[in-house]
């Protein structure tokens, strides 16, 4: 009878933790859907221009749906590779969009939209947050360290699948009511290189993440990416791909499952 309990305690236990997560990434994709309606169809009521945002100077935008009054950033630079300096606000629709195929919600809702006749991408914008930079120099500690951790390691693979920099501690902003991590600004990732980051070391990652990785269609990325990237971007992001995937399945060979995959 004590063997029956405790798999039967097993069993439910799986379940309802596979259940809950299922549940909670459930809601996190709704919540994505419905900011990126907003943000495509809510009537813009300002818009503030020559901003000290960094040299793309994006607009500083505030919209209203006639219910909740928001605000997003719009980027509209679009000097797309083999530009000599690349910078697009395609990039950040890429890395969005490679964000949600993976399953990963790190990179704020972005979406493609025109304003004042400039297309450009519109991203929302993140209220009460501490920069990761800010945070180390503060020594800010999160409430749940090994969580945080976690959340930065498979920014580092994200950062080397689309080869964007690595852990640039400006561009990862702290939601400060709940820990939430964002990874923002991708306007010059998906350069042209068949390798992974330079110092940008992959240790391990959920198993959600490398299951996702594995099980992605290339063919399915090369059609929603295609309208963003060229076919060489594409084609180095689908090698850098399988490197990433043979790293973490190489670790896992080496220093077991539960060392590398959480």
């Amino acid at each position: 009878m004590k063997n029956k309990a405790a798999l039967l305690f097993f069993t439910c236990f799986v379940f309802c933790n596979g259940w809950c997560q299922l549940q909670t990434t459930n809601k996190e994709n709704l919540k994505q859907k419905e900011i990126e309606n907003y943000l495509r169809t809510a009537k813009i009521i300002s818009v503030e221009k020559d901003q000290e945002l960094g040299r793309t100077a994006p607009w500083k935008i505030t919209l209203d749906d006639g219910g909740v009054v928001r605000q997003g950033f719009f980027k509209h630079v679009n000097a797309s590779r083999p530009t000599i300096l690349p910078d697009s606000y395609k990039y950040e629709l890429a890395a969005y969009e490679l964000n949600k195929l993976l399953d990963l919600n790190i990179v704020p809702p972005v979406v493609e939209r025109e304003i004042e006749g400039i297309k450009g991408s519109i991203q929302q914008y993140i209220k009460n947050f501490i920069g990761e930079s800010d945070r180390k120099r503060r020594n800010i500690e999160p409430p749940d360290p090994k969580n945080f951790e976690n959340t930065l390691e498979e920014i580092k693979i994200f950062e080397n699948l689309v080869y964007d920099e690595c852990i640039d501690k400006d561009d990862i902003f702290i939601q400060t009511e709940d820990w939430k991590v964002w990874r923002v600004d991708f306007s010059e990732a998906f350069p042209p290189f068949s390798e992974l980051l330079p110092g940008c070391k992959i240790r391990r990652c959920s198993k959600k993440f490398y299951q996702n990785l594995q099980k992605l269609d290339n063919d399915y990325i090369k059609a929603k990416l295609k309208l963003y990237l060229n076919d060489e971007e594409i084609k180095t992001l689908l090698i850098r791909k399988k490197i990433i995937s043979d790293k973490i399945k190489q670790l896992i060979e080496e220093k077991g499952e539960e060392s590398v995959l959480f």
